[in-house]
């Protein structure tokens, strides 16, 4: 068993310990020490990073009781060696599993919702509740979050006696055997954990929800806090700075200002699409009547475009093939048959040009690969 230094002192950084075992596992070696200040993964908080002596630790975790380090190279066994953590990594995970107490406990204690899955991800922490929450109910939640780190409340932690422990209401994802580590935040929060957090509330400094939405039955919360949730202001606050220059806009006015370029690019839209349906009715008249085959190839057609093109075509010719360039010989075509024998051409498309698609014996759509010469070759030997 591993003596856990972090449980004692989630502060130490720096520690002496001595190798009990190092097995190589592909190209990384997992080794074992008689004490650690390493936390391990558990409870929703990633493992801790950092160096044993020289060694990169990228990894920490716990099987059976003892604790693992993941490390880039060997340690040699009996070794003593000084171990150093990654202290911005290990005190943002403490940050945000505390503020994640913090709300978590007050969604318990005013809706009654628990959580029932907690991950910190490189986006934030995640975290899902068996209830669904109102946008009003989550930022009240997030408002009454932060006058709790304003009000700098002691974080206890305790193992409880189990005659005690059965007295007391407290939070857990599953039932527990054996000692229980209990963190109380009083007045917010009771709950069993194995993580790190720090000793006072007012050390989260900040608690932020980014997100909300409906997850299986409940809901899901995306959140930050501490230096991790200054960041993502700070990113967001630079975006702001560059989107209003870019739109000649003040910061408070930047959602007017798309709000405007977004009615402007429909307006814009909106007339391209008339100027390209004016533009390929001349180009049809352009043709004159009575032809037995149209094969034309029209740049930047979207599928509705081709179809409407080859409406127009058709009432010149018997059969009219519309292509659009997709590049490296790929096209999107429509092949419309007065006769009806669409279909019966598509079969032969699919065969010598690769081809995907369908519709009616009248008019038929999808893709092709092929020159433009052979293709239009083999459509003009079919009459």
């Amino acid at each position: 068993m591993t003596e856990r230094l972090f449980e004692k002192d989630p502060y130490i950084r720096e520690f002496d310990a001595r190798v009990v075992e190092c097995i190589e596992d592909g190209d990384k070696y997992l080794v074992q020490l008689d004490r650690t200040a390493f936390f391990p993964e558990g409870g929703g908080q990633p493992g801790d990073r950092g160096y044993l002596g020289k060694a990169v630790v990228f990894d920490t975790h716990e099987k059976e009781g003892c604790i693992w380090h993941q490390t880039d190279s060997p340690l040699a066994i009996g070794d003593k060696i000084y171990g150093i953590l990654d202290w911005n990594f290990r005190y943002s995970n403490m940050q945000n599993h505390a503020g994640e107490h913090i709300v978590s406990g007050l969604i318990h204690q005013k809706y009654g919702f628990d959580n029932v899955g907690f991950h910190m991800g490189s986006d934030g922490i995640t975290l899902d509740i068996n209830g669904e929450l109102t946008k009003e109910q989550v930022e009240a939640i997030e408002e009454e979050a932060n006058r709790a780190v304003q009000d700098n409340i002691p974080i206890q932690v305790t193992i409880p006696a189990k005659d005690v422990l059965k007295q007391m209401d407290y939070r857990s994802k599953k039932a527990l055997e054996g000692d229980v580590r209990i963190v109380e935040i009083p007045g917010i929060d009771v709950c069993a954990c194995c993580g790190t957090h720090p000793l006072k509330t007012g050390e989260i400094h900040l608690i932020k929800i980014l997100s909300l939405q409906n997850y299986k039955g409940g809901g899901r919360i995306l959140m930050v806090a501490g230096m991790r949730a200054l960041a993502d202001y700070a990113g967001k606050h630079e975006s702001i700075i560059e989107i209003s220059h870019l739109l000649s806009a003040k910061t408070g006015e930047v959602c007017e200002a798309v709000s405007r370029l977004q009615k402007e690019n429909a307006d814009l839209k909106f007339r391209l699409v008339r100027m390209k349906k004016e533009l390929l009715a001349v180009k049809a008249e352009n043709f004159g009547a009575d032809k037995d085959v149209i094969c034309v190839q029209e740049p930047d057609l979207n599928g509705n475009e081709l179809r409407e093109y080859a409406n127009l075509l058709i009432q010149k010719a018997k059969r009219v093939l519309v292509l659009s360039d997709g590049g490296d010989d790929r096209w999107r075509y429509v092949l419309a048959d007065g006769n009806g024998k669409a279909k019966e051409l598509g079969a032969e498309i699919q065969t010598l040009f690769d081809g995907k698609g369908g519709g009616s014996p009248a008019m038929i759509q999808g893709t092709m690969t092929g020159t433009f010469k052979d293709i239009q070759q083999w459509i003009e030997t079919h009459l």
